[in-house]
């Protein structure tokens, strides 16, 4: 996988930094419209989801990749731009090691919200980024996009799916 995609991958898995509205029940909710769990607190699984992206972009910049793997769904499934779709926290977790040998840095992120289901089981985000990468050898600043999906379990929320695009001036 080209190291330009792997470092989008890397961005995808960033959670985004704002807030928006949630969105009403759809088709494939989990819930129906009219039916949603009365004890989900958005303001609370919003910090939560916050807290954890800040967590996420020290691992990243500090490029330990083992910090960023609690964030992962153990059957995660990412698609990074111009790579391959890869599935299993092992696989991303490769991918992220491989990221790291590109010296990401310079990074910043611009939200373009955080939305819930109605019954607050799931959770997306997405938003852009900007990073400065070592490309055969030379420093290459990079732009793109991302999407991650949020699940709650455990008790927790962990990333089930993320998918980025980056492009390079």
């Amino acid at each position: 996988m080209p190291r330009a995609s792997v470092l989008a991958l890397a961005c995808a898995g960033l959670v985004g930094l704002g807030c928006s509205k949630s969105t009403s029940a759809t088709a494939d909710s989990a819930t129906p419209a009219g039916t949603t769990a009365k004890s989900f607190d958005k303001k609370a699984a919003r910090a939560e989801i916050l807290r954890g992206d800040s967590a996420f972009v020290r691992g990243l910049t500090s490029k330990n990749v083992d910090s960023l793997m609690p964030y992962y769904d153990p059957d995660v499934v990412s698609m990074p731009e111009g790579g391959r779709a890869v599935k299993g926290m092992g696989s991303v977790r490769s991918s992220y090691a491989e990221a790291m040998t590109a010296n990401p840095r310079d990074m910043t992120f611009e939200s373009g919200g955080v939305n819930f289901s109605d019954d607050g089981t799931m959770a997306w985000d997405y938003g852009s980024y900007t990073m400065t990468s070592d490309v055969k050898g030379k420093p290459v600043k990079s732009t793109g996009n991302f999407v991650n999906v949020w699940k709650r379990t455990g008790g927790r929320w962990v990333i089930v799916a993320e998918i980025s695009n980056a492009s390079t001036p």
